[in-house]
Protein backbone atom coordinates (compact mmCIF):
# COMPACT_ATOMS: atom_id res chain seq x y z
CA UNK A 1 0.00 0.00 0.00
CA UNK A 2 1.33 3.57 -1.02
CA UNK A 3 2.00 5.88 2.21
CA UNK A 4 -0.12 8.52 2.52
CA UNK A 5 2.15 11.32 2.15
CA UNK A 6 3.34 9.34 -0.96
CA UNK A 7 -0.04 9.25 -2.60
CA UNK A 8 -0.21 13.22 -1.56
CA UNK A 9 2.79 14.49 -3.51
CA UNK A 10 1.77 12.12 -6.44
CA UNK A 11 -1.71 13.70 -6.89
CA UNK A 12 -0.40 17.09 -6.29
CA UNK A 13 2.57 16.96 -8.40
CA UNK A 14 0.77 15.90 -11.09
CA UNK A 15 -1.63 18.85 -10.59
CA UNK A 16 1.03 21.42 -10.36
CA UNK A 17 2.06 20.20 -13.86
CA UNK A 18 -0.81 20.95 -15.56
CA UNK A 19 -1.37 24.16 -13.51
CA UNK A 20 2.80 24.84 -15.09
CA UNK A 21 1.36 23.34 -18.30
CA UNK A 22 -1.36 25.76 -18.76
CA UNK A 23 0.06 28.71 -17.55
CA UNK A 24 2.87 28.44 -20.27
CA UNK A 25 0.30 27.94 -22.92
CA UNK A 26 -1.30 31.19 -21.22
CA UNK A 27 1.90 33.18 -21.53
CA UNK A 28 2.72 31.84 -25.44
CA UNK A 29 -0.71 32.64 -26.12
CA UNK A 30 0.01 36.59 -24.45
CA UNK A 31 2.91 36.81 -26.71
CA UNK A 32 1.75 35.55 -29.63
CA UNK A 33 -1.40 38.04 -29.19
CA UNK A 34 0.85 40.95 -28.71
CA UNK A 35 2.98 40.00 -31.44
CA UNK A 36 -0.22 40.04 -33.41
CA UNK A 37 -1.04 43.51 -32.16
CA UNK A 38 2.28 45.08 -32.83
CA UNK A 39 1.73 44.09 -36.37
CA UNK A 40 -1.67 45.51 -36.63
CA UNK A 41 -0.91 48.78 -35.04
CA UNK A 42 2.70 49.29 -36.44
CA UNK A 43 2.79 47.59 -39.90
CA UNK A 44 -1.05 47.28 -41.20
CA UNK A 45 -2.00 50.73 -40.05
CA UNK A 46 0.99 52.44 -40.88
CA UNK A 47 0.64 50.54 -44.21
CA UNK A 48 -3.30 52.15 -44.45
CA UNK A 49 -1.77 55.61 -44.47
CA UNK A 50 0.74 55.17 -46.85
CA UNK A 51 -1.55 54.01 -49.25
CA UNK A 52 -3.53 57.19 -48.86
CA UNK A 53 -0.53 59.27 -49.42
CA UNK A 54 -0.12 57.03 -52.66
CA UNK A 55 -3.91 57.80 -53.83
CA UNK A 56 -3.00 61.57 -52.93
CA UNK A 57 0.27 61.77 -54.81
CA UNK A 58 -0.96 59.86 -57.98
CA UNK A 59 -3.55 62.14 -58.10
CA UNK A 60 -0.68 65.21 -58.27
CA UNK A 61 1.18 63.41 -60.88
CA UNK A 62 -2.03 62.95 -63.17
CA UNK A 63 -2.87 66.92 -62.84
CA UNK A 64 0.80 67.84 -63.75
CA UNK A 65 0.63 65.03 -65.85
CA UNK A 66 -2.05 66.60 -67.70
CA UNK A 67 -1.07 70.18 -67.14
CA UNK A 68 2.37 69.87 -68.65
CA UNK A 69 0.63 67.32 -71.85
CA UNK A 70 -1.45 70.62 -72.64
CA UNK A 71 0.90 73.50 -72.18
CA UNK A 72 3.78 72.10 -72.09
CA UNK A 73 5.46 74.42 -69.67
CA UNK A 74 8.77 72.85 -68.28
CA UNK A 75 7.81 73.82 -64.43
CA UNK A 76 4.61 71.17 -64.57
CA UNK A 77 7.20 68.46 -65.79
CA UNK A 78 9.87 69.38 -62.54
CA UNK A 79 6.41 69.17 -60.40
CA UNK A 80 5.60 65.74 -62.26
CA UNK A 81 9.34 64.53 -61.40
CA UNK A 82 8.72 65.68 -57.57
CA UNK A 83 5.24 64.24 -57.04
CA UNK A 84 6.77 60.75 -59.11
CA UNK A 85 9.20 60.70 -56.48
CA UNK A 86 7.10 60.91 -53.46
CA UNK A 87 4.62 58.14 -55.27
CA UNK A 88 7.75 55.62 -55.67
CA UNK A 89 8.69 56.41 -52.07
CA UNK A 90 4.84 55.63 -50.75
CA UNK A 91 5.72 52.50 -53.21
CA UNK A 92 8.55 51.18 -51.70
CA UNK A 93 7.40 51.57 -48.02
CA UNK A 94 4.41 49.76 -48.74
CA UNK A 95 6.43 46.97 -51.26
CA UNK A 96 9.13 46.72 -47.77
CA UNK A 97 6.29 46.32 -45.38
CA UNK A 98 3.49 44.46 -47.25
CA UNK A 99 1.93 41.65 -45.51
CA UNK A 100 -0.84 39.87 -48.17
CA UNK A 101 -0.55 38.67 -51.85
CA UNK A 102 -3.52 41.05 -52.40
CA UNK A 103 -1.28 43.73 -51.37
CA UNK A 104 1.77 43.10 -53.19
CA UNK A 105 -0.23 42.36 -56.73
CA UNK A 106 -1.50 45.67 -56.02
CA UNK A 107 1.44 47.61 -55.69
CA UNK A 108 2.82 45.46 -58.96
CA UNK A 109 0.06 46.86 -60.82
CA UNK A 110 0.73 50.53 -59.38
CA UNK A 111 4.55 50.31 -60.49
CA UNK A 112 3.91 49.14 -63.87
CA UNK A 113 0.91 51.96 -65.09
CA UNK A 114 3.30 54.04 -63.14
CA UNK A 115 6.19 53.29 -65.59
CA UNK A 116 4.38 53.81 -68.51
CA UNK A 117 2.93 57.07 -67.67
CA UNK A 118 6.25 58.10 -66.86
CA UNK A 119 7.90 56.33 -70.06
CA UNK A 120 4.84 58.73 -72.04
CA UNK A 121 6.01 61.91 -70.43
CA UNK A 122 9.51 61.18 -70.13
CA UNK A 123 10.20 59.92 -73.65
CA UNK A 124 8.56 63.24 -75.74
CA UNK A 125 11.47 66.20 -75.25
CA UNK A 126 8.18 68.34 -76.57
CA UNK A 127 4.74 67.04 -76.45
CA UNK A 128 2.91 67.28 -79.43
CA UNK A 129 -0.81 67.72 -79.58
CA UNK A 130 -1.38 64.71 -81.42
CA UNK A 131 -5.10 63.08 -80.68
CA UNK A 132 -3.35 59.61 -80.42
CA UNK A 133 -0.93 60.66 -77.60
CA UNK A 134 -3.61 62.28 -75.42
CA UNK A 135 -5.42 58.91 -75.63
CA UNK A 136 -2.59 56.91 -74.67
CA UNK A 137 -1.59 59.24 -71.86
CA UNK A 138 -5.51 59.68 -70.34
CA UNK A 139 -5.48 55.62 -70.66
CA UNK A 140 -2.18 54.61 -68.74
CA UNK A 141 -3.37 57.55 -66.05
CA UNK A 142 -6.50 56.41 -65.87
CA UNK A 143 -4.63 52.36 -65.76
CA UNK A 144 -2.17 54.19 -62.62
CA UNK A 145 -5.39 55.78 -60.87
CA UNK A 146 -7.77 52.34 -60.94
CA UNK A 147 -4.38 50.55 -59.67
CA UNK A 148 -3.58 52.82 -56.67
CA UNK A 149 -7.05 51.90 -55.26
CA UNK A 150 -6.54 48.15 -54.77
CA UNK A 151 -3.65 49.45 -52.79
CA UNK A 152 -5.73 50.86 -50.30
CA UNK A 153 -8.40 48.33 -50.11
CA UNK A 154 -5.79 45.41 -49.72
CA UNK A 155 -4.23 47.50 -46.77
CA UNK A 156 -7.40 47.61 -44.96
CA UNK A 157 -8.17 44.12 -46.11
CA UNK A 158 -5.24 43.23 -44.02
CA UNK A 159 -6.13 45.59 -40.83
CA UNK A 160 -9.35 43.23 -41.45
CA UNK A 161 -7.50 39.99 -41.52
CA UNK A 162 -4.83 40.66 -38.60
CA UNK A 163 -7.80 41.59 -36.14
CA UNK A 164 -9.82 38.45 -37.21
CA UNK A 165 -6.36 36.09 -36.57
CA UNK A 166 -6.06 38.72 -32.89
CA UNK A 167 -9.94 37.58 -32.15
CA UNK A 168 -9.74 33.78 -33.33
CA UNK A 169 -6.09 33.68 -31.21
CA UNK A 170 -8.20 34.95 -28.35
CA UNK A 171 -10.86 32.78 -28.86
CA UNK A 172 -9.15 30.15 -29.14
CA UNK A 173 -7.06 30.77 -25.95
CA UNK A 174 -10.40 31.29 -24.26
CA UNK A 175 -11.48 27.96 -25.23
CA UNK A 176 -8.09 25.92 -24.17
CA UNK A 177 -8.19 27.99 -21.03
CA UNK A 178 -12.21 27.14 -19.89
CA UNK A 179 -10.80 22.92 -21.01
CA UNK A 180 -7.94 23.09 -18.94
CA UNK A 181 -9.60 24.74 -16.15
CA UNK A 182 -12.44 21.80 -16.04
CA UNK A 183 -9.26 19.20 -16.31
CA UNK A 184 -7.48 20.91 -13.39
CA UNK A 185 -11.10 20.75 -11.90
CA UNK A 186 -11.53 17.45 -12.92
CA UNK A 187 -8.24 16.18 -11.54
CA UNK A 188 -8.20 17.79 -8.26
CA UNK A 189 -11.34 16.31 -7.25
CA UNK A 190 -10.41 12.83 -8.40
CA UNK A 191 -7.16 12.91 -6.86
CA UNK A 192 -8.31 15.02 -3.92
CA UNK A 193 -11.26 12.81 -3.08
CA UNK A 194 -9.76 9.65 -2.33
CA UNK A 195 -6.92 10.96 -0.34
CA UNK A 196 -9.26 13.37 1.94
CA UNK A 197 -11.89 10.24 2.01
CA UNK A 198 -8.96 7.86 3.18
CA UNK A 199 -7.65 10.05 5.63
CA UNK A 200 -10.71 11.03 7.01
CA UNK A 201 -12.17 7.47 7.52
CA UNK A 202 -9.04 6.27 9.51
CA UNK A 203 -9.21 9.41 11.50
CA UNK A 204 -12.45 9.05 12.63
CA UNK A 205 -12.12 5.28 13.08
CA UNK A 206 -8.79 6.17 15.66
CA UNK A 207 -11.67 9.38 16.85
CA UNK A 208 -13.91 6.15 17.84
CA UNK A 209 -11.15 4.15 19.73
CA UNK A 210 -9.95 6.88 21.42
CA UNK A 211 -12.99 7.43 22.95
CA UNK A 212 -13.73 3.92 23.99
CA UNK A 213 -10.66 3.62 25.48
CA UNK A 214 -11.26 6.91 27.19
CA UNK A 215 -14.61 5.43 28.48
CA UNK A 216 -12.21 2.46 30.42
CA UNK A 217 -12.21 -0.47 27.54
CA UNK A 218 -9.28 -1.26 27.02
CA UNK A 219 -9.20 -4.32 25.16
CA UNK A 220 -11.07 -1.87 21.92
CA UNK A 221 -8.54 -2.32 18.88
CA UNK A 222 -7.56 -0.83 15.64
CA UNK A 223 -7.24 -2.63 12.36
CA UNK A 224 -3.60 -2.18 11.66
CA UNK A 225 -3.03 -4.16 8.11
CA UNK A 226 -1.05 -2.21 5.41
CA UNK A 227 2.09 -0.11 5.28
CA UNK A 228 1.16 3.52 5.65
CA UNK A 229 1.36 6.27 8.35
CA UNK A 230 -1.89 5.29 9.58
CA UNK A 231 -1.57 1.56 10.01
CA UNK A 232 1.72 2.90 12.19
CA UNK A 233 -0.53 4.85 14.30
CA UNK A 234 -2.74 2.22 14.30
CA UNK A 235 -0.35 -0.39 15.98
CA UNK A 236 0.87 2.14 18.08
CA UNK A 237 -2.39 3.00 19.24
CA UNK A 238 -3.22 -0.52 19.71
CA UNK A 239 0.01 -1.11 21.82
CA UNK A 240 -0.85 2.14 24.00
CA UNK A 241 -4.49 0.53 24.48
CA UNK A 242 -2.65 -2.73 25.45
CA UNK A 243 -0.16 -1.28 28.16
CA UNK A 244 -3.12 0.87 29.54
CA UNK A 245 -5.26 -2.34 30.02
CA UNK A 246 -2.00 -4.26 31.94
CA UNK A 247 -1.75 -0.88 34.00
CA UNK A 248 -5.82 -0.93 34.74
CA UNK A 249 -5.51 -4.30 35.28
CA UNK A 250 -2.93 -4.24 37.92
CA UNK A 251 -4.30 -1.22 39.80
CA UNK A 252 -7.50 -3.30 39.81
CA UNK A 253 -5.76 -6.30 41.39
CA UNK A 254 -4.12 -3.95 43.72
CA UNK A 255 -6.89 -2.14 45.23
CA UNK A 256 -9.29 -5.28 45.63
CA UNK A 257 -6.27 -7.58 47.30
CA UNK A 258 -5.27 -4.90 49.59
CA UNK A 259 -9.22 -4.20 50.84
CA UNK A 260 -9.83 -7.69 51.19
CA UNK A 261 -6.00 -7.80 53.38
CA UNK A 262 -7.41 -4.94 54.92
CA UNK A 263 -10.60 -5.93 55.70
CA UNK A 264 -9.65 -9.12 58.17
CA UNK A 265 -7.11 -6.86 60.75
CA UNK A 266 -9.84 -4.31 60.67
CA UNK A 267 -12.57 -6.37 61.76
CA UNK A 268 -10.04 -7.88 64.27
CA UNK A 269 -9.13 -3.96 65.14
CA UNK A 270 -13.14 -3.32 65.93
CA UNK A 271 -14.27 -6.23 67.73
CA UNK A 272 -11.29 -5.54 70.08
CA UNK A 273 -12.47 -1.89 70.49
CA UNK A 274 -15.84 -3.37 71.50
CA UNK A 275 -14.65 -5.67 73.71
CA UNK A 276 -12.92 -2.96 75.57
CA UNK A 277 -15.81 -0.91 75.29
CA UNK A 278 -17.93 -2.68 76.89
CA UNK A 279 -15.69 -3.18 79.92
CA UNK A 280 -14.64 -7.06 79.38
CA UNK A 281 -11.07 -6.63 80.15
CA UNK A 282 -11.71 -4.32 82.99
CA UNK A 283 -13.37 -0.96 83.42
CA UNK A 284 -12.30 2.13 81.41
CA UNK A 285 -12.11 5.99 82.36
CA UNK A 286 -14.05 8.76 80.92
CA UNK A 287 -10.35 9.58 79.26
CA UNK A 288 -10.03 6.24 78.03
CA UNK A 289 -13.50 5.70 76.84
CA UNK A 290 -13.51 8.87 74.44
CA UNK A 291 -9.99 7.48 73.12
CA UNK A 292 -11.33 4.33 72.20
CA UNK A 293 -14.78 6.65 70.90
CA UNK A 294 -12.67 7.96 68.57
CA UNK A 295 -10.70 4.73 67.54
CA UNK A 296 -14.19 2.87 66.37
CA UNK A 297 -15.31 5.60 64.91
CA UNK A 298 -12.00 5.74 62.68
CA UNK A 299 -12.38 1.99 62.30
CA UNK A 300 -15.85 2.67 60.94
CA UNK A 301 -14.72 5.18 58.73
CA UNK A 302 -11.59 3.44 57.18
CA UNK A 303 -14.29 -0.18 57.44
CA UNK A 304 -16.88 2.04 55.08
CA UNK A 305 -13.79 3.14 52.73
CA UNK A 306 -13.00 -0.52 52.14
CA UNK A 307 -16.03 -1.88 51.37
CA UNK A 308 -16.04 1.44 48.64
CA UNK A 309 -13.12 0.35 46.87
CA UNK A 310 -14.42 -3.55 46.87
CA UNK A 311 -17.38 -2.10 45.38
CA UNK A 312 -16.16 -0.04 42.91
CA UNK A 313 -13.67 -3.16 42.21
CA UNK A 314 -16.88 -5.30 41.51
CA UNK A 315 -18.79 -2.72 39.54
CA UNK A 316 -15.34 -2.58 37.27
CA UNK A 317 -14.76 -6.21 37.01
CA UNK A 318 -18.50 -6.30 36.00
CA UNK A 319 -19.49 -8.49 39.27
CA UNK A 320 -22.23 -6.12 41.04
CA UNK A 321 -25.25 -8.28 41.55
CA UNK A 322 -28.78 -7.00 41.97
CA UNK A 323 -31.58 -9.00 43.45
CA UNK A 324 -34.27 -7.24 42.07
CA UNK A 325 -37.60 -6.91 43.97
CA UNK A 326 -41.13 -5.34 44.99
CA UNK A 327 -40.50 -2.49 48.21
CA UNK A 328 -42.03 0.11 49.38
CA UNK A 329 -39.13 3.10 49.09
CA UNK A 330 -40.94 4.69 52.32
CA UNK A 331 -39.79 2.66 54.85
CA UNK A 332 -36.48 1.93 53.27
CA UNK A 333 -35.92 5.70 53.50
CA UNK A 334 -37.23 6.10 57.15
CA UNK A 335 -34.93 3.12 57.97
CA UNK A 336 -31.52 4.50 56.20
CA UNK A 337 -32.83 8.15 57.46
CA UNK A 338 -33.00 5.83 61.23
CA UNK A 339 -29.21 4.68 61.04
CA UNK A 340 -28.01 8.21 60.67
CA UNK A 341 -30.31 10.25 63.66
CA UNK A 342 -26.89 9.04 65.90
CA UNK A 343 -24.67 11.42 63.74
CA UNK A 344 -27.40 14.25 63.24
CA UNK A 345 -27.22 14.31 66.53
CA UNK A 346 -23.85 15.01 67.60
CA UNK A 347 -24.08 17.98 64.71
CA UNK A 348 -27.39 18.82 66.79
CA UNK A 349 -28.82 18.69 62.97
CA UNK A 350 -32.62 17.84 62.67
CA UNK A 351 -32.96 14.98 59.97
CA UNK A 352 -36.37 14.91 58.32
CA UNK A 353 -38.66 12.47 55.94
CA UNK A 354 -41.21 13.79 54.11
CA UNK A 355 -43.26 11.97 52.00
CA UNK A 356 -46.43 13.10 49.57
CA UNK A 357 -47.85 9.59 49.39
CA UNK A 358 -48.73 6.72 52.00
CA UNK A 359 -47.18 4.24 49.61
CA UNK A 360 -44.45 4.09 47.22
CA UNK A 361 -43.95 0.39 45.43
CA UNK A 362 -40.38 0.54 43.20
CA UNK A 363 -38.31 -2.92 41.91
CA UNK A 364 -35.06 -2.92 43.07
CA UNK A 365 -32.53 -4.08 45.19
CA UNK A 366 -33.77 -2.93 48.60
CA UNK A 367 -29.83 -3.37 49.90
CA UNK A 368 -28.29 -0.90 47.01
CA UNK A 369 -31.00 1.40 47.00
CA UNK A 370 -30.89 1.76 50.71
CA UNK A 371 -26.85 2.13 50.39
CA UNK A 372 -27.56 5.25 47.87
CA UNK A 373 -30.02 6.73 50.00
CA UNK A 374 -27.81 6.21 53.37
CA UNK A 375 -24.84 7.69 51.50
CA UNK A 376 -26.95 10.91 49.95
CA UNK A 377 -28.40 11.32 53.65
CA UNK A 378 -24.75 11.09 55.06
CA UNK A 379 -23.01 13.55 52.60
CA UNK A 380 -26.04 16.17 53.40
CA UNK A 381 -25.12 15.74 57.26
CA UNK A 382 -21.30 15.69 56.71
CA UNK A 383 -21.21 18.93 54.72
CA UNK A 384 -23.89 21.14 56.52
CA UNK A 385 -23.67 23.31 59.34
CA UNK A 386 -24.29 22.07 63.02
CA UNK A 387 -27.86 23.23 64.16
CA UNK A 388 -29.14 22.98 60.26
CA UNK A 389 -31.82 20.69 58.79
CA UNK A 390 -31.51 18.13 56.14
CA UNK A 391 -34.95 16.85 54.77
CA UNK A 392 -35.44 14.19 52.69
CA UNK A 393 -38.46 13.99 50.04
CA UNK A 394 -40.51 11.42 48.49
CA UNK A 395 -42.68 12.24 45.33
CA UNK A 396 -44.77 10.00 42.74
CA UNK A 397 -44.77 12.15 39.08
CA UNK A 398 -46.50 9.43 36.82
CA UNK A 399 -44.17 6.51 36.00
CA UNK A 400 -41.49 7.96 38.28
CA UNK A 401 -40.33 7.79 41.93
CA UNK A 402 -38.62 11.39 42.79
CA UNK A 403 -36.41 11.07 46.19
CA UNK A 404 -34.61 14.04 47.14
CA UNK A 405 -31.91 14.99 49.37
CA UNK A 406 -32.13 18.52 50.85
CA UNK A 407 -29.05 19.78 52.79
CA UNK A 408 -27.69 23.30 54.00
CA UNK A 409 -23.72 23.10 53.01
CA UNK A 410 -21.81 24.61 50.93
CA UNK A 411 -23.40 24.01 47.27
CA UNK A 412 -21.67 22.14 44.23
CA UNK A 413 -20.39 24.42 41.46
CA UNK A 414 -21.80 24.10 38.36
CA UNK A 415 -18.64 22.79 36.68
CA UNK A 416 -18.43 20.09 38.81
CA UNK A 417 -22.41 19.17 39.03
CA UNK A 418 -21.16 16.09 36.33
CA UNK A 419 -17.74 15.34 37.17
CA UNK A 420 -18.67 14.48 40.99
CA UNK A 421 -20.41 11.80 40.08
CA UNK A 422 -17.17 10.21 38.85
CA UNK A 423 -14.46 8.19 40.80
CA UNK A 424 -12.56 9.90 43.16
CA UNK A 425 -13.46 13.29 42.16
CA UNK A 426 -14.02 15.75 44.81
CA UNK A 427 -14.96 18.97 44.57
CA UNK A 428 -11.62 21.85 45.60
CA UNK A 429 -9.29 19.19 45.80
CA UNK A 430 -6.74 21.17 46.86
CA UNK A 431 -8.72 22.67 50.19
CA UNK A 432 -9.64 19.77 52.70
CA UNK A 433 -12.95 20.47 53.35
CA UNK A 434 -15.06 18.58 56.76
CA UNK A 435 -16.63 15.30 55.87
CA UNK A 436 -15.03 15.32 51.91
CA UNK A 437 -14.11 11.73 51.73
CA UNK A 438 -11.81 10.50 48.60
CA UNK A 439 -14.95 10.41 46.49
CA UNK A 440 -15.95 7.12 45.76
CA UNK A 441 -19.30 7.14 47.89
CA UNK A 442 -21.18 9.19 44.90
CA UNK A 443 -19.76 7.19 41.99
CA UNK A 444 -20.87 4.07 43.48
CA UNK A 445 -24.78 5.31 43.95
CA UNK A 446 -24.67 6.22 40.47
CA UNK A 447 -23.47 2.61 39.01
CA UNK A 448 -26.17 1.71 41.23
CA UNK A 449 -29.20 3.91 40.29
CA UNK A 450 -28.59 3.83 36.29
CA UNK A 451 -28.67 -0.25 36.75
CA UNK A 452 -31.80 0.04 38.26
CA UNK A 453 -32.85 2.27 34.62
CA UNK A 454 -32.92 5.79 36.65
CA UNK A 455 -31.05 8.52 37.21
CA UNK A 456 -29.54 10.63 39.82
CA UNK A 457 -28.04 14.37 40.01
CA UNK A 458 -27.47 17.47 41.97
CA UNK A 459 -28.84 20.78 41.54
CA UNK A 460 -29.05 24.28 44.15
CA UNK A 461 -30.96 24.37 47.38
CA UNK A 462 -32.81 28.00 46.92
CA UNK A 463 -31.92 28.60 50.61
CA UNK A 464 -28.51 27.73 50.29
CA UNK A 465 -26.54 24.65 49.54
CA UNK A 466 -27.49 21.21 47.39
CA UNK A 467 -30.28 19.28 46.39
CA UNK A 468 -29.15 15.81 45.48
CA UNK A 469 -32.57 13.82 43.66
CA UNK A 470 -32.63 9.88 42.25
CA UNK A 471 -35.09 9.16 40.29
CA UNK A 472 -36.88 5.29 39.79
CA UNK A 473 -38.99 3.72 37.88
CA UNK A 474 -42.61 3.31 39.56
CA UNK A 475 -43.93 -0.31 39.57
CA UNK A 476 -47.81 0.30 39.81
CA UNK A 477 -48.23 -3.59 39.18
CA UNK A 478 -46.73 -4.38 42.80
CA UNK A 479 -49.37 -1.80 44.46
CA UNK A 480 -52.09 -3.57 46.42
Amino acid sequence: MMKVSTRIIAGYGVLILLTVAVLTYQVLMIQQLHAINSKLSEVNVGNALTSLYLQFDEGLVEEYALKYYGTGDSQYKEQFRGAGIDLEEDLKKLQLTATSPPEVKALEGVTMAWRAVQKTIESEEKLSQSPELSTRLNDQLASLREASVPVKDAAQNAITEVAKLSSETATHAVQVSKIAAGAALLLSILVSAPIVWSILTRLRELGRATRVVAAGKFDHRLPASGTDEFADLARDFNTMARKLGEIDQMKKDFVSHVSHDLKGPLASTRETVHLLLEGIPGPLNDKQRRLLDLCLKSSERLSAMIGNLLDVSRMEAGMMDYKMEACDLIPLARSAASELEGLAHEKKMDLVVESAVSICWVECDHGRITQVISNLIENAIKFSPESGRTVLKIEASGMHVLLSVWDRGPGVPKESRTRIFDRFHQVNPGRKIAGQSVGLGLAICRTIVEAHGGAIWVEDNPGGGSVFYMKLKSSERFKS
